[in-house]
């Protein structure tokens, strides 16, 4: 019987155990991928994307007066103001996964997220996952990283009140909701902020990762693969 693809995994392939539809990965690493974009590569860490992050603001900065620059950030300022309406959290269930990709963009209008911040992002994903020699170098891996880090930044809905108490003070009330940051959605969100960005990738980022040398060192993968 087929076993699960990702090496060192001894599971059955999900179609075979009878827990899923995948003839190659097991159940737990479909669920994997579907977090992360990657069947075995985890989701970067904000201090790992940091100075990739901070390169790419530099980047953005200096190059803001050419016309690819300021199309870009027109053009995902286009796409959150075209978003429409924002729903709370607790209704996005039953939603189709395009439709909550749409909201995801709306609630980051609300928050009033730059779309500058949005392509830097997505610019920073792109430089990490090029300068880790031990990154998952997949367009999946790629969108799904970015739309992650855009996801937290307006991702919850948050309500508070006061509820009367026959018996006292007021009794404060909180809900904190979250919607899930998987699956087809995450996918929906990183290619839409993709197609922004991809025409300036192939420019940027080696600019990019110069500048993130240059202040912070090189990839710890560098100098594990010089030793």
């Amino acid at each position: 019987m087929q076993t699960c693809c990702v090496p060192g995994c001894e599971r059955l392939a999900s179609l075979a155990s009878g827990t899923g539809r995948s003839p190659f990965e097991c159940r737990y690493h479909t669920q994997y991928r579907a977090r992360h974009g990657s069947s075995w590569h985890a989701t970067y860490r904000a201090a790992e994307l940091k100075p990739y992050l901070d390169a790419a603001v530099l980047w953005l900065s200096s190059t803001r007066g050419t016309s690819s620059t300021r199309g870009a950030v027109m053009e995902m300022d286009y796409l959150l103001a075209t978003a429409g309406r924002a729903e709370t959290a607790m209704n996005l269930r039953g939603l189709q996964a395009a439709t909550r990709a749409r909201i995801a963009f709306a609630r980051l209008s609300d928050a009033e997220i730059p779309a500058r911040r949005l392509v830097a992002i997505n610019l920073a994903v792109a430089a990490l996952i090029e300068d880790d020699f031990g990154s998952h170098r997949t367009r999946e891996f790629q969108i799904v990283q970015a739309a992650k880090v855009a996801h937290r930044l307006a991702s919850g809905t948050h309500r508070r009140w006061t509820m009367w108490n026959p018996k006292g003070g007021d009794v404060p009330i909180e809900i904190h909701a979250y919607p899930r940051s998987s699956g087809i959605v995450l996918r929906k969100i990183g290619e839409a902020m993709a197609k922004v960005v991809d025409p300036l990738v192939g420019i940027a980022v080696p600019e990019i990762m110069e500048l993130k040398v240059a202040r912070f060192g090189p990839h710890p993968s560098h100098r594990t693969a010089a030793e």
